[in-house]
């Protein structure tokens, strides 16, 4: 896997972390952000990834009754998720407002470790 496939499997494994179903513990955001700041990316990318990439595929987690709380494989989001170049925002939902809210505080940690 080159490092550019490692890197992008890395986050999307720390975005997933916020569709399980289960709140996000401030040690998960905390993961979260350690994982951005190690990431490479400029921050405006990650949120691009998160939106384009992880929420299309994972968003349907938090409206199941029996969601995932675990967690999904490596194998899994690389079988599921797909890099993608778009920057369309996800529709005004709850799910999308929780996911908002999950990562501004991801944010406000990755801006307190510069």
């Amino acid at each position: 896997m080159s490092d550019i496939c490692a890197t992008r499997l890395q986050l999307w494994q720390a975005l997933s972390e916020l569709f399980l179903d289960n709140e996000a513990s401030e040690a998960t955001l905390d993961g979260i952000a350690r994982t951005v700041c190690a990431s490479g990316y400029a921050h405006a990318e990650v949120e691009r990834i998160l939106w384009a990439e992880v929420y299309p595929v994972l968003r349907h987690n938090l409206n199941s009754p029996a969601g995932e709380w675990a967690g999904w494989s490596d194998a899994w989001l690389l079988s599921h998720l797909r890099v993608n170049g778009s920057s369309r925002r996800p529709r005004n939902t709850a799910v999308a407002r929780e996911i908002e809210r999950c990562w501004r505080c991801v944010l406000d940690r990755v801006e307190g470790k510069r």
